[in-house]
């Protein structure tokens, strides 16, 4: 059963083309329900029920069974839908490969996810953030500002960003090219405000930083290492906090931002859509909400009648 959970995350990364992280999310899924499956054999619970010789042993039974423990366990939501949509895929793969006859998941309901608006900063917050950090006051202020003014110019994932090479950004043409999940290629416009902050940061700061001339990296730590996420969440934390700015902030704040003032600004939703990368419009559709609640509250702020 081991096997052929592994046979199914190379099937998903090799043939379907996913990222390697959602790969290890469905393989985390999968091995915490076959413990649960194996410790209810070992148990006999219930003992009408036969033993685990196989996936094609597997019944509804047993999957709800999961999915109550979960629950129990304090599992939000969001948990219980990631790990339902696991079970779903993988026993639809076994299904296709004809290793079960019939798929117990098929009637397994996902719970109703509650709706959360995504939180971006207006644009005089991110005006406030930006303009905070230029001029630079040292060779780590270039870098900063490059990638803060690039995160929010282009509405990258913060993955994205710190995988960027040299050969990635475009400085005549003024794009830069991305791989997205699923290793889907992306081409983004980037303004002339974001193109000065990196043409300074590749002169002033990494050159001071390379060792390696074999480096693509675009942007590097003062060792001339790649960027962690951790650290660029800190960072953007101390940016943040020493500009002033109360709203809590983390670095998709930046991306949801990108796509509200685009749409604020009177960009359609298709055009978003291809800037974020989204595989679906429905995707991209939750920021309408967004468009659509800050012109009600402006409505209501200089209507006279409202």
């Amino acid at each position: 059963m081991e096997k052929q959970i592994r046979d199914f995350i190379q099937f998903l990364i090799i043939e379907r083309g996913l990222a390697a992280n959602t790969g290890k999310s469905y393989q985390n899924d999968l091995t915490l329900f076959l413990s649960f499956l194996e410790h209810l054999s070992e148990n006999q619970e219930p003992p009408a029920e036969k033993a685990m010789n196989g996936w094609q042993d597997v019944t509804h039974y047993h999957l709800s069974a999961y999915i109550h423990q979960q629950k129990l366990k304090g599992a939000g939501p969001a948990t219980i839908a990631r790990k339902i949509t696991s079970i779903r895929v993988f026993f639809r793969y076994l299904a296709q490969e004809k290793i079960i006859i019939t798929d117990p998941s098929f009637f397994l309901e996902a719970p109703k996810m509650p709706f959360h608006l995504p939180k971006d900063l207006s644009k005089e917050d991110m005006a406030q953030l930006l303009d905070s950090l230029d001029p630079p006051d040292n060779a780590a202020g270039f870098r900063d500002l490059a990638m803060l003014e690039l995160l929010y110019a282009a509405g990258l994932r913060v993955s994205e960003l710190l995988s960027l090479t040299l050969g990635d950004v475009d400085l005549s043409l003024g794009y830069v090219r991305c791989l997205g999940k699923g290793s889907k290629e992306r081409i983004i416009p980037i303004g002339s405000r974001s193109l000065e902050t990196i043409r300074n940061y590749l002169t002033v700061a990494r050159p001071q930083w390379v060792v390696n001339q074999r480096e693509r990296g675009l942007f590097l730590n003062q060792k001339g290492k790649p960027l962690s996420r951790q650290w660029f969440w800190q960072m953007l934390k101390k940016r943040a906090e020493k500009a002033g700015i109360q709203a809590n902030i983390s670095p998709h704040t930046f991306r949801h931002s990108f796509a509200t003032h685009l749409l604020v600004g009177g960009a359609d939703l298709r055009s978003v859509q291809e800037l974020l990368g989204h595989a679906d419009v429905a995707t991209t559709q939750i920021y309408t909400h967004l468009t659509d609640t800050r012109l009600k509250e402006v409505y209501n702020k200089t209507h006279p009648r409202a």
